[in-house]
C-alpha cells in the first residue's frame, strides 16, 4: 500500500527516492521510449539540486524503525537512476546520447563519495571514448568535454585519489588537442575544448608535461588563424596565459612564454605601422628582449616571421585583432597568481606601450610617398582598438607590479599625461582614469603630487557638461529661473545667466554635452581617489576646485532627478541603472571631499548634510544606504569633541605642549554659530578635547603664532589635569584643583571668538601663582615667562580674531536645516 504511505514534510528522506522514480518514470526515456521533451531536462537537473536526490544521505532514526518493519528493496531509486544514465550513454541515437551524458556530469556533481569513488572511472571512460569515436556528433563530443570536466573538478578535491586523477587528465589531452585541429570544429566545441584544458591546467598540470609543445603550438595556430572569431580568440589567450603552469611551472617558462609573446607583437607590428614610424623602432624591440649573450627566442607557435598563417595576414583588421588577443594574453599574465617569484620584463612592456600609443595616424614627411589615403584610412580606424589594448597592457603592468614601478615612475606620469592631452575618445578616457586610480592606489601620495594637475583638469573638462546639461534640464522642468539672475531681463545682473546659458547651448564642446556617464563616473571616481590618496597635501590651487565641482555634480546629479524623477525616466540614451550608479559615484566623491584631510574644515559641510539628509529617504535603496553611511561618517566632523575618552591614557603625559582653553578660545571665531545650530550641545561638555584645540589652532593661526601659543601658554591647564588623573602625588593642592578647573566652565559660557583683556589677565596672573604653587622653583620661573608671553599674545590674537572673523567660513542655522519639517522628519 505504497501509494497510502505519508510523510513527515517537506524535508522527509522517504521522499527523495519517490521523487527521483517519479522523474525516471515522467522525462528520462529508456531504450524504447522516444525523447519526450529536451526543455524539461533543466526541470529534472533544477529538481535533483534543489532536493539533493542523489545525495544517498543516511536515514534518521524514526525512518530506520520503520525501515525495519518493511522489506529491503533490491536496488536504491539511484541505481536505477545510474543504469538509466549509462544505457542512454551507450545509445546510438544522438539525442538521447547527449541526454544521458549531460545527465552523468549533473551526477558527478551530486552523488555521495561512496557513489562516485565506485563509479567515476567507468563514467570517465564512457565519456572518452565519444571524443575518440570520429563517427560521434558534435553534440556529444560538446556534452562530453563539460561532462569530463565536472568530473575531473570534483576529483580534484580529494587528495588520495590525485595520481589517479592526472593520469586520467593526461589521457584527456591529445585527444581534445586533435579535436581542435580539425578545420570544421565549430565555436561551440572549441568553446568546450578550451574550457576543458584550463580546468586540466589549473588542477593537474602535470598532465601537459608530455604534450606542452604540442598543445602551444595548437593554440598559436588557433590564434594566427583567420578563420578564429572574435569569441574564441579571447579564450584561446586566456588559456595561453594558463599554459606555463604546466611546463614545470617555475619562472623561466613564465619568461619564455611572454618573451615569444612580446616578440610576436612586435613583429605584427612591423607590419601594422609600415609608413607610419621608423624602421628601426621595431628591431630595437626585439634586441631589447633577447638575453645578454644570447639570441632571441624563436616567436610564438615556432615560426620565424611569427605572422599569421594564410594569404590574407596583411590585413590591418586582422593583424590588430590578433595583436589585441597576444596583448590580452600578457595582461593575464601579468595579473594571474604564480607560485613562483617572476622576472617581468617592465622595460619592454613599457616600450611596447609607448610604441603603440605613439603612433596616432598621421604621417611622418619622409613615410607620406610610401603610403596611400586608403591604407591610412584603414590603419586610423583599428588604431582605438589597439590603443585600448595597449593601455590595458599598461594597467596590468602597473597592477602586478604596484610600488616597485618607482624606477619608471617618471616615465609613466610623462606618457599618461601626454596622452590625456591628445585623446578624446571617451572609452580610452576611462582607461586612462582606472590606469590613474591604479597608479594613485600603488604609488600613494608621491604619484598623487604628480597627476594631481592632470586629473584635475581632465575631470573638470569631462564633468562641465554633464553639470550644465543638469542645469537645463532642472529649469525646463520647474519652469525656474537661477538664483543670481534678476526679473528683469535687461538688467546687467541678467546678461551674465544669459550668457551662461548661451555657453551651455553653443559653448560647451559636443563631445562633453555627449560624454557619456560611464567617462563620467570613471572622472569622478578617479577624484574621489585623488583626495583619498593625497587630499591632505592638497594645495588650494586645486582643492578648492576639486571641492566646488564635486559639491556641484553630486547636486546636480541628485535633487534634480530626486525634484523630477518622472522627467529623467524619459530622458534618451540614459537607463535608471545608469542614473543611480553616476549619483553613487557622485556622491561618494562628495563625500571623500568633506572627510578628507584639509588645511580647514570642509566649505561645504552644510550642503553635504543637507544632501545626504535627502537622499536617506529616497526610493533607490542604494542610494539611500549610502546616504546613511555618509551622514554616520560625517558626524565626526560635526562633533569633533563628541568623542568618548574613557579608558583612552592621559592626554597630557603623552603631549606635555598640548594646547589651553584659552588659547582655544582666542582663535576659533565661528563655533557660537556651531553652537547654535546643534542645539547647544556644547553646554554639556565641560573640558574640550586637546585634538579639538589642536585643530582650532592649526586651521585658524598663523604657523607662526601656533608655534608661539604652544611654547608654554597652557602650562596651568597641563598641570591641572595631571594632578586631577594623579591626586596621590599632589593631594594638598585639591582646592588649587577645584579653583582652576571651575573656572573653565565659566569661560565656555563666553564667545569662544573674542575674549576680553579681563580673562586674559586672570589667566596669566591667578594660573600662574597656582602653578607655581604645584611646581618646582625652576618650572615656575619658565611658566612665568611662558605665561606673561601668553598673555601679549592673547591680546594681539584678539585684534586678530576680530579683524579675520569674516574669512573664517562657519555654518549657519539656515544651511544645516532648512525648515521647520526637516527637523520633524
Amino acid at each position: 500500500m505504497a501509494s497510502f504511505e505519508r510523510f513527515d514534510d517537506m524535508w522527509d528522506l522517504r521522499l527523495k527516492p519517490k521523487i527521483l522514480r517519479n522523474l525516471l518514470s515522467d522525462y528520462i526515456p529508456n531504450e524504447k521510449q522516444p525523447l519526450v521533451n529536451l526543455p524539461s531536462l533543466s526541470k529534472v537537473v533544477s529538481t535533483i539540486t534543489t532536493h539533493k536526490l542523489l545525495s544517498e544521505s543516511p536515514p534518521s532514526s524514526s525512518a530506520d524503525q520503520k525501515k525495519k518493519l518493511q522489506p529491503k528493496p533490491s536496488k536504491s531509486a539511484v541505481d536505477d537512476w545510474v543504469e538509466r544514465l549509462l544505457a542512454l550513454v551507450s545509445s546510438d541515437m544522438a539525442d538521447k546520447c547527449w541526454v544521458g551524458i549531460v545527465l552523468i556530469g549533473v551526477t558527478c556533481q551530486e552523488c555521495s563519495l561512496d557513489r562516485f569513488f565506485s563509479s567515476y572511472s567507468v563514467w570517465f571512460n564512457s565519456l572518452l571514448s565519444h571524443i575518440k569515436n570520429p563517427a560521434s556528433s558534435r553534440i556529444v563530443r560538446v556534452a562530453s568535454c563539460t561532462s569530463i570536466s565536472d568530473l575531473l573538478t570534483r576529483l580534484s578535491r580529494f587528495t588520495n585519489t590525485k595520481k589517479d586523477a592526472v593520469s586520467h587528465a593526461s589521457k584527456v589531452v591529445l585527444p581534445v588537442i586533435k579535436l581542435l585541429e580539425e578545420e570544421d570544429s565549430s565555436e561551440a566545441l572549441g568553446e568546450s575544448i578550451v574550457h576543458l584544458l584550463s580546468t586540466i591546467v589549473i588542477l593537474f598540470p602535470a598532465a601537459f608535461h608530455i604534450s606542452y609543445d604540442k598543445v602551444e603550438a595548437v593554440i598559436a595556430s588557433k590564434i594566427f588563424s583567420a578563420k578564429t572569431s572574435s569569441n574564441m580568440l579571447k579564450k584561446f589567450a586566456h588559456f595561453l596565459a594558463l599554459l606555463p603552469k604546466a611546463n614545470k611551472g617555475d619562472a623561466g617558462s613564465w619568461s619564455l612564454m611572454m618573451q615569444k609573446l612580446l616578440i610576436s607583437i612586435n613583429v605584427h607590428l612591423d607590419n601594422f605601422f609600415q609608413g607610419l614610424e621608423e624602421e628601426t623602432v621595431g628591431k630595437k624591440a626585439i634586441q631589447r628582449l633577447a638575453p645578454p649573450g644570447k639570441d632571441a627566442p624563436l616567436p610564438l607557435g615556432g615560426r620565424q616571421d611569427g605572422a599569421l598563417d594564410d594569404a590574407l595576414w596583411n590585413s590591418e583588421q586582422l593583424i590588430v585583432s590578433r595583436v589585441s588577443a597576444l596583448m590580452f594574453c600578457s595582461s593575464s599574465m601579468l595579473t594571474s597568481s604564480y607560485k613562483s617569484k617572476l622576472n617581468i620584463p617592465v622595460a619592454s612592456l613599457l616600450s611596447l606601450v609607448e610604441r603603440v600609443l605613439a603612433v596616432n595616424g598621421s604621417l611622418p614627411r619622409a613615410m607620406s610617398p610610401f603610403m596611400t589615403g586608403i591604407q591610412q584610412e584603414l590603419v586610423c580606424a583599428e588604431l582605438p582598438t589597439l590603443h585600448s589594448s595597449a593601455l590595458e597592457l599598461l594597467r596590468a603592468t602597473i597592477k602586478c607590479i604596484r610600488s616597485q614601478l618607482l624606477p619608471y615612475a617618471a616615465f609613466v606620469v610623462r606618457l599618461v599625461s601626454s596622452y590625456f592631452s591628445k585623446c578624446s575618445l571617451p572609452e580610452l578616457r576611462i582607461k586612462l582614469y582606472s590606469i590613474i586610480k591604479t597608479l594613485l592606489k600603488s604609488m600613494g601620495v608621491g604619484m598623487a603630487m604628480q597627476l594631481a594637475k592632470e586629473v584635475v583638469s581632465n575631470a573638470n573638462v569631462d564633468l562641465e557638461g554633464f553639470e550644465a546639461a543638469s542645469s537645463k534640464t532642472t529649469s525646463l522642468t520647474n519652469g525656474a529661473v537661477l538664483k543670481g539672475c534678476s526679473k528683469k531681463r535687461k538688467h546687467s545682473s541678467n546678461s551674465g545667466a544669459e550668457a551662461e546659458n548661451s555657453s551651455f547651448e553653443v559653448g560647451v564642446p559636443h563631445n562633453h554635452w555627449n560624454s557619456p556617464i560611464p567617462l563620467k563616473i570613471a572622472a569622478l571616481e578617479a577624484l574621489e581617489t585623488l583626495l583619498t590618496t593625497g587630499g591632505a597635501l592638497g594645495s588650494d590651487s586645486w582643492r578648492e576646485r576639486v571641492d566646488n565641482l564635486l559639491m556641484t555634480t553630486a547636486t546636480n546629479a541628485c535633487e534634480g532627478r530626486w525634484a523630477n524623477a518622472e522627467t529623467y525616466q524619459y530622458l534618451p540614451n540614459k537607463s535608471s541603472t545608469d542614473l543611480d550608479e553616476l549619483q553613487l559615484a557622485a556622491l561618494r566623491a562628495f563625500l571623500a571631499s568633506l572627510v578628507s584631510l584639509s588645511r580647514v574644515r570642509p566649505a561645504f559641510l552644510a550642503e553635504g548634510l543637507e544632501l545626504f539628509q535627502r537622499g536617506k529617504f529616497q526610493a533607490e535603496m542604494k542610494v539611500a544606504e549610502f546616504c546613511a553611511h555618509a551622514l554616520m561618517s560625517l558626524e565626526v566632523v560635526i562633533h569633533p569633541r563628541a568623542l568618548p575618552l574613557d579608558g583612552l591614557p592621559s592626554l597630557s603625559s603623552q603631549f606635555p605642549q598640548s594646547n589651553s582653553l584659552a588659547s582655544q578660545k582666542h582663535n576659533t571665531p565661528g563655533l557660537n554659530k556651531l553652537d547654535h545650530i546643534t542645539g547647544g550641545w556644547l553646554a554639556d561638555v565641560d573640558v574640550p578635547s586637546n585634538s579639538e584645540i589642536q585643530r582650532s589652532l592649526d586651521t585658524n593661526l598663523p604657523l607662526g603664532e601656533t608655534k608661539r601659543l604652544k611654547l608654554g601658554n597652557d602650562l596651568a591647564i597641563n598641570v591641572s589635569l595631571n594632578v586631577q588623573d594623579h591626586t596621590d602625588i599632589v593631594e594638598s593642592e585639591n582646592g588649587q584643583q577645584a579653583d582652576v578647573l571651575m573656572k573653565v566652565p565659566e569661560s565656555t559660557k563666553e564667545s569662544l571668538g573674542h575674549v576680553s583683556d579681563r580673562y586674559n589677565d586672570m589667566v596669566s596672573e591667578e594660573g600662574y601663582r597656582e602653578v607655581v604653587s604645584e611646581t618646582q622653583e625652576g618650572e615656575g620661573l619658565a611658566a612665568k615667562d611662558s605665561l606673561m608671553e601668553e598673555a601679549a599674545v592673547g591680546k594681539k590674537q584678539e585684534s586678530l580674531g576680530e579683524s579675520d572673523d569674516d574669512s573664517v567660513p562657519s555654518l549657519k542655522a539656515d544651511d544645516y536645516l532648512s525648515s521647520d519639517s526637516d527637523i520633524e522628519s
